[in-house]
This record gives structure tokens, C-alpha cells and sequence, in this order.
């Protein structure tokens, strides 16, 4: 009966962990050739929509070396939010081939190198179906040099809509892009615009995934919880007797 116990409980704790085992998917950069990057609008809450937005490879200057710049520029006399999103062209995940979306965690250096009107901020992006989702770091540059970004952890409902869409990190949703959101909050005079300038490096990504059991695995496992009851049944009545 003792036999049978540590078979079923054996067969148990295997089923469970086959199939829960992580996988991890990882994006970097810090070259930063022009071709492997792009930048979208990703807020403007001026009234005129007279939000510009660049981002271009810079081979000297960086922590150390080549580093991308950006550059958000307003003309508005209404105090607005503005943010451009860079996303390297390699970095994207699609819950439905590549896994189940666990954690993303993100790494990277950024500066600011003079700003008119406010600080730089930065945050970790993602766009999904057109809609873009921000989740802050908490630090704005103005001025200080090189600074370390870092978060690690962030699940779903880590993320802010920043143009109400909804965000879906199951395996039903669509692929995602992974980048940085610069943002800041800033106004202008007409015909002197507000200039605000940074960059970042060594820039990293890491989407880990869990792998979700088969059904065909589930219904196995369910044997093997019943197998395991039974055993522990029989042994019960065996020291009883």
C-alpha cells in the first residue's frame, strides 16, 4: 500500500511541474542603427496638435558610445502632455505563438540634454492594436547626466491606457510592441518652440512566459490526485487495522 502511495504521489508532483516550466524571450540594443528603430505619437494633449518628435543615432556621447536621441518639440501656448514612443522593429512578442505573457522587465540608461520647458520623462511602452499603454518609472531628467532606469515584474495590470484602449496580454491577444515611452509636460510661445531633448543606452527587454499545460496533461493529472487520495485512503485504514 506505502508502495502505491509514493507511485501515485510520485505521478502527481511530475504532472504538475511538466508543462509549468519558464521560458524567457529577450530583446536588446546599443547600437541603435536608425533602420532597427522607429517613433510614433504615443500623447499629445495640445489643442492644436503641434506635438514633433524625432529619435535618430548618435555614434559618440552615449554610456559609452553610439546612443539613440530624441527630440520632443511643442509650439502651443496651452500647458500640454507630450510623449513620443521609440520601439525597436525586432521587439515584439505574440502571446498567441510565443508563450503565455507571465512578467516583462526592462532596463535602460537615459539623459536629458537641455530642456526649455520642463524635465524628461521615461517610461516603460507597449502598443498593442494601435493603442499605446505606459507604465511610469517614477524619475524625470533635467540636466543630470546619464541615469539607470529599471523595473522588473510588471504584469498586465501594471500598464495605464494612455488613449483608452484595453490591453490583453492572454493568449487571445494580439502581438505587442515593446519601447520606451519620452514624455514631458511642457508648453510654448507661437514662433518659439519648446525644445526638449535626451536620449537613451544600453537599452534591454525580457518577456518571461509560462508554459500553460496541455488539457490532455490536466486530465492526466487529475488521475493522479485521485490515484493519490486512494492511496492515502488505503494506508489510513491499513495503520488502523
Amino acid at each position: 500500500m506505502k508502495r502505491n502511495f509514493i507511485i501515485a504521489a510520485t505521478m502527481a508532483a511530475a504532472l504538475l511541474t511538466s508543462g509549468a516550466n519558464a521560458a524567457t524571450i529577450t530583446f536588446s540594443d546599443s547600437d541603435f542603427a536608425d533602420t532597427d528603430w522607429s517613433a510614433v505619437e504615443a500623447l499629445d494633449t495640445s489643442p492644436d496638435n503641434s506635438f514633433s518628435f524625432s529619435g535618430a543615432r548618435v555614434p559618440f556621447l552615449g554610456n559609452p558610445g553610439a546612443y539613440r536621441q530624441v527630440l520632443n518639440q511643442l509650439v502651443s501656448t496651452t500647458a500640454s502632455s507630450i510623449g513620443a514612443g521609440h520601439f525597436q522593429t525586432g521587439a515584439v512578442f505574440d502571446p498567441g505563438q510565443d508563450g503565455t505573457f507571465g512578467t516583462l522587465e526592462m532596463s535602460f540608461d537615459g539623459i536629458s540634454l537641455g530642456a526649455d520647458a520642463g524635465a524628461m520623462g521615461y517610461a516603460v511602452l507597449i502598443e498593442q492594436g494601435g493603442n499605446f499603454f505606459q507604465f511610469g518609472l517614477g524619475q524625470v531628467l533635467d540636466n543630470a547626466g546619464w541615469a539607470s532606469f529599471g523595473t522588473a515584474g510588471l504584469v498586465e495590470s501594471d500598464f495605464i491606457a494612455l488613449d483608452g484602449g484595453i490591453l490583453d496580454l492572454s493568449n487571445a491577444g494580439s502581438a505587442i510592441s515593446i519601447g520606451i515611452h519620452v514624455r514631458n509636460g511642457t508648453f510654448g510661445a507661437p514662433g518659439d518652440p519648446s525644445v526638449n531633448k535626451g536620449g537613451f543606452d544600453n537599452w534591454s527587454a525580457a518577456v518571461h512566459t509560462v508554459e500553460v499545460p496541455a488539457p490532455g496533461m490536466l486530465v492526466l493529472f487529475g488521475f493522479g490526485l485521485v490515484g493519490l487520495g486512494l492511496a492515502r485512503r488505503r494506508v489510513k485504514r491499513s495503520n488502523a487495522a
